[in-house]
């Protein structure tokens, strides 16, 4: 009998069937692992598209407003300050004062919002444009630079937390059904004027706003240079005879400060979120 097994091992009797059995297993491993690698690497590829246009909405955004701030860099805040005194005088002897009223068209107090120019620059016919606590300006910077004239510490140490979103028409003329490039940037502005801007997608794709997992995300830093500079005029508006050798003569003393903030870009932090 040990004979007769050694002889039926040794025989190549349906040795081909074998090993045709063992090669169609193999293939089918080697099929089910390219099947498996082929669908995953599609899924990728699904989303590169969309991780392209995040990246792309989000540092063109970063770009723009890097740019802005290189080019208009610097906003001043020039608060004037007028004051009058009348002065009576009798034979050329001074003999009192008291605070006068304002004079029509004059005002007490104005502010004003200088852009692209620091103290040394300023003229009288800069000085068009008043602001107050509400006014609506044009530019981050110029909106930074009132609030710190005006503003008072909303959550800790911020001056100023808001969200700002920038859109593009591009996907009008690409024909699509919204913006792609749109970019939600989140602004703090510290007491010392420091200027964060935290950038990311509005959109993970069409109809779906993007979240904390999904977006693609840049941090821009500008620190401010800050400097304030006063100057003060006095000057003989008008004189008065209030009697025989007795005048008044009204004096105006202007007081110009002018703050001057000048922001530079101090780093910038990239932060990706992958669904």
């Amino acid at each position: 009998m040990k004979n007769g097994i050694l002889k039926k091992l040794r025989s190549r009797t349906g040795a081909s069937l074998s090993y045709a059995l063992l090669l169609f297993l193999v293939c089918a491993v080697l099929c089910s692992v390219i099947l498996a690698a082929a669908t995953a690497a599609s899924g990728r590829m699904a989303k590169v598209a969309e991780t392209d246009q995040r990246y792309y909405a989000v540092t063109s955004a970063a770009e723009l407003l890097r740019d802005v701030f290189k080019e208009h860099p610097t906003v001043s805040v020039v608060k004037v300050e007028k004051s009058w005194t009348a002065e009576t005088y009798e034979n050329g002897v001074r003999t009192g004062s008291a605070a006068a009223d304002v004079p029509d068209g004059e005002t007490a107090l104005a502010v004003y919002l200088v852009a692209d120019k620091k103290a040394a620059e300023i003229d009288e016919s800069d000085l068009t444009a008043e602001i107050e606590a509400d006014t609506t300006t044009a530019t981050i910077q110029q909106d930074a630079a009132k609030n710190l004239y005006y503003g008072t510490p909303s959550a800790g140490y911020l001056l100023r937390d808001r969200a700002i979103n920038l859109v593009s028409t591009f996907h009008v003329d690409a024909g699509l059904a919204y913006d792609a490039l749109a970019v939600t940037v989140s602004e703090d502005l510290e007491e010392n004027g420091n200027i964060t801007l935290t950038l990311y997608n509005k959109y993970m794709k069409q109809g779906v706003t993007s979240t904390a997992g999904n977006r693609h995300t840049l941090v821009l830093s500008f620190g401010a240079d800050k400097i304030v500079s006063t100057d003060t005029k006095t000057e003989n508006v008008s004189s008065k005879a209030t009697g025989k050798k007795k005048y008044v003569v009204t004096t105006k003393t202007t007081k110009t400060t002018t703050t001057t903030l000048t922001w530079t870009l101090r780093g910038i932090q990239t932060k990706s979120e992958n669904a």
